[in-house]
């Protein structure tokens, strides 16, 4: 597949949209990464979901697939027989028996993404699953732990807003990345990140072991990050 142009995310809240406008670009959309900064939909703390990503390609006309690994808000026995109906009747009736506010308002969210025709598949990650997509020159939008992929210490906030690396007062951080390829021999998956300082490579494009990857996606459960985005243009 060709290789995905990233953007350098503006600041530590939009590696999301920064993401979302390397998929735009490589389906040759020419929207602004401004524009797309300024249209997402975010968290009081920071940042965005995945699901708002996802709303964000609907509205612009693309299809939109997410493969979830949340088991915060999604449980397995929901995909036995799945459908959109179905999921959307789960996540309502959740809602009313977990009230904490992230939840819900992740909850909605989805609920916004089905009534607009995304979809939401529970399958195994995998290696195979990712080379499917890329395969077909699909780019994989992934939300993860950038904690774990990077191997650092967790990220701490001081009072003047600055991010700094701190082992004992730090909690691990969510991100957002571009997946553009699978090396079979290597195992290594390539990466296209919008943070471009990143304290693994300092740079944007870098191939890392699948294993990590796969692993560091799994853990976004933290933050609700745990999914696939998979985007593809409208017909």
């Amino acid at each position: 597949m060709k290789k995905i142009r990233i953007a350098s995310q503006p600041d530590d809240v939009t590696c999301g949209p920064t993401s979302l406008h390397a998929v735009y670009d490589y389906y040759d959309d020419s929207v602004s990464l401004t524009e797309v900064i300024n249209s997402i939909t975010y968290l009081e703390e920071g940042g965005t979901l995945g699901v708002h990503l996802g709303i964000h390609a609907l509205k612009r006309g693309y299809t939109a697939n997410i493969y979830t690994y949340n088991l915060q808000l999604f449980d397995p026995t929901w995909f036995h027989n799945p459908s959109g109906q179905r999921l959307l009747e789960f996540l309502s009736l959740q809602k009313k028996v977990k009230p904490q506010k992230k939840l819900v308002k992740a909850t909605n969210a989805y609920i916004e993404f089905l009534k607009l025709g995304g979809t939401v598949n529970f399958k195994e990650l995998s290696p195979q699953l990712l080379k499917g997509f890329f395969d077909k020159q699909v780019p994989v939008l992934t939300g993860l732990n950038a904690t774990y992929l990077y191997n650092t210490s967790r990220e701490f906030v001081e009072e003047d807003g600055r991010i700094s690396y701190d082992n004992l007062r730090g909690t691990s951080s969510g991100h957002f990345v571009v997946l553009g390829g699978y090396d079979e021999v290597r195992k290594r998956i390539i990466v296209a990140d919008p943070y471009s300082d990143n304290p693994l490579t300092r740079g944007k494009y870098y191939a890392v072991n699948v294993h990590r990857l796969l692993n560091s996606i799994m853990l976004g459960i933290i933050t609700y990050d745990a999914n696939l985005l998979i985007i593809h243009p409208g017909k």
